[in-house]
């Protein structure tokens, strides 16, 4: 997180530092990304730098974070057009995603997805932070219709959506890392969210 002194900097300087780090994380990979490259193009100096944050991984979930929140208002935004249903919202969401990171040119949410596959040499996983959902729970199950699900307990429900939202982001990945089989991923994504929707188990042999 950042410290106070970067809190207490000029709006102009904040946002000169952010926008330095979205170029740079979007334009290489998490592992090739330079803290020289973030500083040059923010006119600060090295020490400044770590004035502000901890260190790489650091300034990365700050930036993150934003984006986190912003997807997060957007899927709130698919669960009520889809009444309530967060199974078919996921379903925008990722549709949304795979356009947004296939695109041509260099963006922070291709770079975001690749990321989740690398792993620094303090065994430190990269993906983003779950405190979002974890926060926000109760106004996440405000959006949704408990009356389409078998689940009553909140933390069961949460589960639920914690399944879907992997899923989701699996499908994401894949699709990133073989471009060419984009319309099987989605035929694949798609079956997988009806074996969630459905339920594996027969339904006479539930109760066995």
């Amino acid at each position: 997180m950042p410290t106070k002194t970067f809190l207490n900097l000029s709006i102009e300087k904040k946002k000169r530092l952010i926008q330095a780090g979205e170029k740079e994380f979007s334009r290489t990979d998490f592992s090739e990304s330079s803290i020289n490259r973030i500083i040059q193009d923010a006119g600060i100096s090295r020490g400044s730098f770590y004035m502000y944050f901890k260190d790489k991984e650091d300034f990365y979930f700050y930036i993150l974070k934003k984006y986190l929140i912003q997807l997060y208002q957007e899927l709130l935004n698919d669960i009520d057009s889809c009444q309530g249903d967060f199974i078919s919202a996921f379903s925008k969401i990722q549709e949304k995603l795979v356009k947004k990171c296939l695109k041509k040119e260099q963006n922070l949410f291709q770079k975001v997805f690749l990321n989740m596959q690398f792993t620094t040499e303090k065994k430190f996983i990269l993906k983003p932070p779950n405190d979002v959902i974890q926060k926000n729970y109760q106004e996440l199950l405000r959006h949704i219709d408990r009356t389409l699900y078998n689940y009553e307990e909140d933390s069961a429900l949460l589960d639920a959506f914690s399944l879907v939202m992997l899923i989701t982001m699996n499908s994401v990945i894949d699709t990133l890392m073989n471009p060419e089989n984009r319309i099987r991923e989605k035929e694949n994504y798609h079956r997988r969210l009806e074996i969630v929707r459905s339920g594996i188990l027969r339904k006479e042999k539930k109760n066995v």
